[in-house]
């Protein structure tokens, strides 16, 4: 027996729920939160990839035999996976364990090496790869506490049209979000959770989000915290989000956890119900890989698997990671087809770099941090095809959601949810439109236009204010939506 990943669960009914009384968590500065992957060691023996499609000869050892996790990637032709995967584990002996449907043809499987080489002959697979593991988020930890979310008021404004009529009332946007992530406590006021799934296992199942490590739920906050007179406000306030747990009970995140929850998020637009469509995604992860070319077709599942999620109507932000480094070898970073979301350092909400660097107790200034300037630890893009993906978004001294109250914390991982809001927002306002690559494009070809016509809006490192060798793009808005 294998489980359909690509049929959609039914999502669940949350109930009200006490208002959780605001307060902060303190703590020494954290590194910047960071999601970094690998692949298991016992793998590097058993075969190579090459990048026309197919495998390798296995080296024969004893490591070759032992049983992997890989991804099958079925041709588009044919039309069932779950009896192409259920035949196929008849013919070579392996156990096969999910069936994706949606953004991947194909299915997951635990086989050897051996195996692996005679899947990929077999006339239906179009390629195979092994599936790689992330290591887990970092727990939210607080370096200090402030009493407005300052980064909203920096990517908003504070006396702007758009923020008066969003002021207005939590529910004027109704644009869905998932959040790919840690899961996200469902129980928190603040956050309009409309229900989930846990990928943990490789198949979506059904569940009542919750969140032990806390990431996906300050993930969550950044993107759509409600303005409903007390805790913080979110870059699209009140839109509703939908936990996408990828985390296992080991604090690992594996390939079949991450495609599961893309083909979950793509089947969305597959089903009789529209009002359930995500929208816009949310991937705060990052780890070692390079771009691929035909959108990973015959190498990168994972990349095969959101350049389908947006040609069915997903628009995705990622993460561009926090090694201060090129991002040109991290993934999802790299692919073209993700809104890669690099990290700049503000403290007081307003341009012009006047602030002190300091976040509570904390001086960024012995960081080399200033106010109005990319965050010492984001990563960058230096090619011409990372920077056509590319925007920027607070990263430093962020104020959001965590189980049980709120928190401060600081990455890439948190810039990222703040564009994902303004894209839900540019939905919302109808100046974002079509496909997901449409939505992609215009995003960015509004946020680019907004700091041209208003130079005073940027900060040091944008494409108006460059810094020499390292692009970390237009700073996202939501003023002119």
């Amino acid at each position: 027996m294998f489980s359909q990943a690509g049929r959609k669960a039914s999502k669940s009914k949350l109930t009200s729920v006490a208002r959780v009384p605001r307060k902060h968590r303190r703590g020494p500065l954290p590194r910047p939160d960071t999601l970094r992957f690998r692949r298991a060691l016992a793998a590097i023996a058993a075969f190579a990839l090459v990048t026309a499609g197919g495998l390798v000869a296995a080296v024969p050892t004893a490591a070759a035999e032992t049983g992997q996790n890989y991804i099958v990637v079925l041709k588009d032709g044919v039309v069932d996976a779950g009896a192409a995967a259920a035949a196929q584990q008849s013919t070579y002996g392996f156990t096969a364990s999910k069936v994706y449907r949606s953004a991947v043809n194909g299915y997951s499987a635990t086989m050897t090496a051996a195996q692996a080489q005679r899947v990929q002959a077999d006339p239906s697979v179009d390629f195979v790869t092994m599936g790689r593991t992330f290591h887990k988020p970092s727990d939210p930890a607080s370096a200090g506490t402030q009493q407005t979310p300052f980064w909203r008021q920096r990517i908003a404004g504070t006396d702007s049209d758009v923020r008066k009529a969003l002021d207005k009332g939590p529910d004027r946007i109704n644009v869905n979000v998932a959040v790919i992530d840690s899961g996200i406590d469902a129980t928190h006021p603040d956050l309009n959770v409309k229900g989930g799934v846990d990928c943990q296992s490789g198949s979506p199942v059904d569940v009542t989000p919750v969140d032990v490590l806390g990431h996906g739920t300050f993930v969550a906050g950044v993107i759509g915290a409600r303005n409903n007179r007390f805790g913080v406000v979110g870059t699209a306030p009140g839109t509703p989000l939908w936990s996408v747990r990828v985390v296992d009970d080991a604090g690992l995140i594996s390939e079949e956890s991450l495609i599961c929850a893309i083909d979950w998020v793509t089947s969305t637009h597959k089903d009789d119900d529209p009002s359930n469509d995500i929208a816009v995604a949310n991937i705060s992860i990052a780890g070692g890989g390079a771009d691929t070319p035909n959108c990973g077709k015959g190498t990168d599942p994972m990349h095969y698997a959101i350049c389908r999620s947006v040609r069915a109507g997903v628009t995705y932000a990622v993460a561009a990671g926090n090694a201060g480094e090129d991002f040109a070898n991290t993934v999802p970073a790299t692919y073209d087809q993700v809104l890669t979301a690099t990290a700049m350092g503000d403290f007081d909400g307003k341009a012009g770099g006047l602030a002190a660097p300091d976040c509570g107790a904390v001086d960024f200034a012995k960081y080399g941090q200033k106010d109005d300037q990319p965050a010492f630890f984001s990563n960058f893009a230096t090619t011409s095809d990372d920077k056509a993906h590319t925007v920027a978004a607070p990263g430093v001294c962020i104020l959001s959601t965590a189980p049980g109250g709120y928190a401060v914390n600081h990455g890439t991982s948190f810039a990222s949810p703040a564009v994902a809001g303004s894209v839900a927002l540019c939905i919302s306002q109808r100046e974002c439109t079509g496909s997901g690559k449409d939505v992609m494009e215009q995003y960015l070809h509004l946020t680019a236009s907004y700091t041209k016509r208003h130079h005073d809006y940027g900060f040091g490192g944008d494409p108006v204010h460059p810094i020499s060798g390292k692009y970390f793009g237009y700073l996202t808005e939501t003023v002119s939506f």
